[in-house]
């Protein structure tokens, strides 16, 4: 058993800002982050933990399920490397909310059939309730989805897609995800905002925008990075970021700068 490279895992995220000086950690409502590099215990190969550099102690571990971790590859995580890999969030549920800000920094492979991967995941109901990235056969333009079930508004399952020619993953290419919500009518805010920073690329400033009601004040609580039972991450995840607020236009062009420089994007 072994660090993985980068720092300790004790090492707290000031040590992590970038050229200009921000740090991820600097913004409120940070619950779970798990830096490219960073905080990485492995035995052998196998990824055994990926600290939490919020430092709200939200460690991710597999201990149940020992064959079913993700592949350390210096410095980076392969999910595809081993079928349904998972790690669980320590100290979970995140975010706890409705309003909500996610990153993830991911390289998959784009196909034309169907295929998704499960970024975040309820385990006890993975069924109705987790945050896919994936495509729909038949689709020339690929039929993008991220589904967030649990929610009991509006709709009990929400769904966005998009058939737009711009705008999604590049085939093996490092992309940034950003997903936004308001947390719904009763926090006066209903708008979604999904959008794709590749790699060489501009950002996409929406890929798609929807709203969703959230009547019942439903919250996210994601337990599970990975796995869903069917679908896990069919390739790369190198660094998530977890708000419990909606970041504004501005922090989140901050946050996108931050993790461009620290996963060697340009």
């Amino acid at each position: 058993m072994k660090l993985g490279l980068g720092l300790g895992i004790n090492q707290r995220a000031e040590n992590l800002e970038s050229m200009s000086g921000f740090s991820i950690d600097s913004l409120s409502g940070l619950v779970a982050w798990y830096p490219f590099n960073t905080g990485h215990t492995v035995d052998g190969d196998a990824l055994v933990a990926w600290a939490d550099a919020s430092g709200n102690s939200r460690t991710l571990t597999n201990t149940g399920q020992t064959n079913k971790r993700p592949t350390y590859e210096s410095g980076r995580i392969n999910w595809g490397d081993v079928n349904q890999s998972f790690m669980d969030i320590q100290n979970a549920p995140v975010p706890n909310t409705a309003a909500s800000t996610f990153f993830f920094v991911v390289e998959l492979t784009v196909g034309s059939s169907s295929s998704f991967s499960s970024l975040l995941c309820k385990s006890s109901d993975a069924n109705n309730f987790k945050f896919n990235w994936g495509t729909i056969s038949g689709q020339t333009n690929q039929l993008w989805q991220i589904v967030n079930g649990g929610f009991s508004g509006a709709q009990g399952t929400m769904l966005m897609s998009t058939l737009s020619g711009t705008g999604k993953l590049v085939n093996n290419q490092k992309t940034i995800i950003q997903f936004t919500y308001g947390g719904g009518s009763t926090a006066g805010d209903s708008t979604m905002n999904l959008s794709t920073d590749a790699d060489g690329g501009s950002l996409t400033s929406c890929v798609n925008l929807t709203t969703e009601t959230n009547s019942a004040d439903a919250v996210y609580v994601w337990d599970t990075v990975g796995v869903d039972g069917n679908n896990y991450i069919k390739g790369y995840c190198d660094e998530i970021v977890i708000f419990n607020r909606k970041l504004s236009v501005s922090e989140c062009a901050d946050v996108r700068a931050d993790l461009k420089a620290r996963n060697n994007m340009s």
